[in-house]
């Protein structure tokens, strides 16, 4: 009897091992493949994530007066492009560049008012380098790509509906949720919703300090005008934190429910793969004939 059951069963042990097979070669196609998508991705993401709808393509904000324009905009385009190409000489690539073009079409011809282009250049260039740095950290997980996602809703000045960005990032903690880990990932979804906070509050307060900065003022020297536009800024940190924080999260209410929808997704499909993982794993243990 056992004999002639024994036939039977090698066929269910075998696809088991076909279907994972199947799904190793899957996985290392994507991981050959995936580096080059980032790099394009990367590429066409740039110039809309910190500048769509303030100039037209692939134009820059290149005026003394739209400073925290190309402070803001460099800032999150770098972030973007960081968050999504992990290897450095391609990020590094990419964002110089699409800076550097940028630059060549947009940049005045001469100084209107002193150090103008100079000024421009240590703007564009810094805030490219600090969005590098912050983007890097979105390869630490999906915890680390959701502070990404929000530090760029919350700091970008483009025109994009900005709470798409953050609903991604409010759901992408349950991508790493358990059952029996409810308050790690309430408070990492805390966290994301306070790095979009701190983002926005910090992109309203250099719009409004660099509002009060004017190229006739005649401050003297680049470090003095600094001192002017953080003075500034830190007033509007100090005075308007709660009414800057409270408008945005009025302005986004509809999104959270989005989060919330995509969020159920995530954790549905990780129940689903996981019961499929386990079931796979359990197949070639059992016995033919048992």
């Amino acid at each position: 009897m056992t004999e002639k059951t024994a036939p039977l069963a090698a066929p269910s042990q075998a696809q088991p091992g076909r279907a994972s097979g199947a799904l190793a070669g899957w996985r290392r196609t994507s991981r050959r493949v995936w580096p080059w998508v980032a790099v394009a991705v990367g590429a066409v993401l740039w110039w809309p994530a910190g500048f769509w709808g303030l100039e037209s393509w692939p134009r820059l904000p290149l005026r003394p007066l739209d400073g925290d324009l190309l402070l803001l905009g460099a800032t999150a385009a770098a972030a973007s492009v960081s968050l999504v190409v992990r290897s450095p000489w391609p990020r590094f690539v990419i964002v110089i560049g699409w800076s550097a073009l940028g630059w060549l079409v947009s940049a005045p011809s001469h100084d209107t008012y002193p150090d103008e282009r100079q000024s421009l250049a240590l703007i564009l260039a810094g805030s490219a380098f600090v969005g590098i740095v912050l983007g890097a950290r979105g390869h630490k997980g999906p915890l680390g790509a959701a502070g990404v996602l929000a530090f760029v809703a919350g700091f970008s000045p483009a025109t994009w509906p900005h709470g798409a960005p953050l609903a991604v990032a409010l759901a992408l903690p349950f991508a790493v949720a358990s059952w029996h880990r409810v308050a790690p990932t309430v408070l990492s979804v805390l966290r994301v919703l306070v790095t979009w906070l701190v983002a926005g509050l910090l992109a309203a307060a250099c719009r409004y300090g660099w509002d009060v900065l004017h190229p006739q003022m005649n401050i003297g020297s680049r470090r003095g005008e600094a001192r002017v536009v953080a003075n500034a800024c830190w007033d509007f940190v100090r005075t308007q934190w709660w009414t800057s924080s409270e408008a945005m999260l009025r302005a986004q209410a509809s999104w959270f429910w989005v989060a919330a929808a995509l969020a159920v997704a995530i954790a549905a499909a990780r129940a689903i793969t996981s019961g499929g993982r386990r079931r796979s794993r359990a197949a070639p243990r059992s016995r033919p004939g048992s």
